[in-house]
């Protein structure tokens, strides 16, 4: 009988794990696999480096006129849970960005939550220990503030960037995990900008605290604007009013914790948190009835899911537009000094 159970459980393993490769490959697959060159040259290929025991691999899109003798910007773009680069890259619309604005992209992807097994959105989900998983989780033990700082370390020897112009930005789970990053490895970034991302860093204390962009929809079921009850395709869990979330964001990066609304027009409500003396702004844009999607992006999940995608805005565009303002105001202070 115990033969019979186990070979039945090793069955079941097997479907799993066909299952998960099956989605990878259909759903959000990594493409394309081709390693990056030396010296690089413009694509999207993949690297991988050793990090806490495991094989990470990160794409990397270099923009259509790169020069190995000059140094691009760098971001750093995160997906949600369960997604993965090539959406982030292709479906957002970064990659076009990219080689339209002549900037570097580094796409890493998580891990599963068991993440010795393969990926799959609904049975093993990549994610990013942005301090929103249980503590006993096997996901929460892996450092991936650790696995950024090696990335950034390994693409400053294979892919010269500005480090004066580095950028994080993220969406949902991958957001989450941007505010960390903006908590714990604040002096390797200028800015940061996420969409709908949980900020649950018990206590921000970042070095550098950085002007912060950050945009949700109205109607997000997966980040509700009041708060309470969250159900999604792993479970339910509760969450904190978004103000409280941003509140304590704001705090941390020395800026007031109440907002001033700076416009409301074309279904945009545009608010922000001042600085207390000369440090950095945190901006937050609300979508009128905008849901969970990527704002601009090419949808995957339904909206049952994932609530209304509107067309107001395009948060690719925008959170660009912020970077560029903010790396402008960065040289524009070297030049005074």
């Amino acid at each position: 009988m115990a033969k019979i159970r186990r070979k039945r459980w090793l069955r079941v393993l097997g479907i799993v794990v066909v299952m998960a490769f099956a989605a990878r490959i259909t759903l959000w697959a990594t493409e394309p696999t081709t390693t990056l060159p030396l010296p690089p040259k413009p694509g999207t290929f993949t690297l991988v480096i050793k990090s806490g025991g495991f094989d990470r691999v990160a794409q990397i899109h270099i923009p259509t006129g790169y020069k190995a003798d000059k140094k691009f910007p760098l971001v750093l773009l995160l997906h949600g849970g369960g997604g993965g680069a090539t959406h982030t890259l292709e479906k957002d619309g970064w990659a076009a960005k990219a080689d339209k604005e002549g900037f570097l992209i580094v796409a890493p992807e998580g891990l599963g939550a068991l993440p010795r097994l393969p990926t799959n959105f609904k049975i093993n989900p990549a994610l990013w220990n942005s301090g929103q998983l249980k503590a006993r989780s096997p996901r929460a033990m892996i450092d991936d503030v650790a696995f950024v700082r090696e990335l950034l370390d390994e693409l400053k020897e294979k892919v010269p960037y500005d480090e004066s112009r580095v950028f994080s930005t993220g969406h949902s789970n991958g957001g989450g995990m941007t505010f960390r990053l903006a908590a714990d490895l604040s002096e390797r970034f200028t800015a940061v900008g996420m969409v709908a991302g949980r900020m649950v860093v018990e206590n921000p204390k970042p070095r550098k605290p950085l002007p912060t962009l950050y945009i949700i929809g109205t109607k997000d079921p997966l980040m509700p604007l009041e708060g309470g009850e969250v159900k999604s395709p792993w479970g339910s869990w509760l969450n904190p009013p978004v103000v409280e979330q941003l509140a304590k964001w704001a705090a941390a990066i020395g800026c007031e914790t109440k907002p001033k609304v700076v416009s409301e027009k074309d279904g945009l409500r545009k608010v922000e948190y001042p600085p207390k003396t000369s440090g950095p702004t945190l901006t937050v844009i609300y979508i009128d009835g905008h849901g969970h999607h990527w704002p601009g992006g090419k949808a995957v999940l339904p909206d049952s899911i994932m609530g209304p995608n509107t067309k107001t805005l395009d948060a690719t565009d925008t959170i660009w537009e912020f970077f560029k303002t903010v790396s402008a105001s960065h040289s524009q202070t070297r030049e005074k000094k």
